[in-house]
């Protein structure tokens, strides 16, 4: 018969094994909690970079056609032949954020007369891109990124040539 001590000697060890086990474990899960974090702002400093490197892209892009247009390198028949692709190369949607709703808004938006183009017509289109470009990531559709940038650039390219010149009008008349 097994004796009662050697019980209670092995229940003892196997407990004392577990408790040092669990209290090594939760150290090492602690260090390793602290390295995430630390990984995890780093990501976040990294992100905000890559939103400011993108901003600083998006608005020489933007100072760069605006010279072009100004030296009449950049006409409205380049902006219409650019609205003519982005709208033949519109893709169908499929889920969530570039709904058929979304899809159907953007036609209209690509159908407008450019010239009766509004600021609020450009800053819907740069929502729609960005839906579009959420749906790729998400959806893992190249496709749908690659078009969404080309949405953004002819929105650039719509609202330097038609709708800067507009503003430059009224300011002038204001002026007068």
């Amino acid at each position: 018969m097994v004796d009662v001590a050697t019980i209670i000697a092995v229940v003892v060890s196997v407990a004392t094994s577990t408790a040092s086990l669990a209290y090594w474990l939760g150290k090492k899960f602690t260090e390793i909690e602290i390295r995430f974090n630390a990984i995890e702002n780093r990501l976040e400093k990294l992100e905000e970079r890559v939103g400011r490197l993108e901003n600083v892209f998006v608005q020489f892009s933007e100072v760069l056609i605006t010279m072009l247009e100004m030296k009449n390198l950049l006409t409205q028949t380049e902006a219409m032949t650019l609205r003519s692709l982005v709208r033949t190369i519109l893709p169908i949607p499929k889920t969530k954020y570039y709904t058929w709703e979304v899809y159907e808004r953007l036609k209209q938006l690509l159908d407008k007369d450019p010239n009766d183009y509004t600021m609020a017509d450009i800053e819907e289109m740069n929502q729609i891109a960005d839906l579009i470009e959420k749906e790729g990531t998400e959806t893992n559709r190249k496709d749908l990124i690659d078009y969404a940038w080309k949405l953004r650039f002819y929105a650039m390219i719509a609202k330097v040539v038609f709708i800067y010149p507009k503003l430059i009008k009224q300011q002038q008349q204001q002026q007068k």
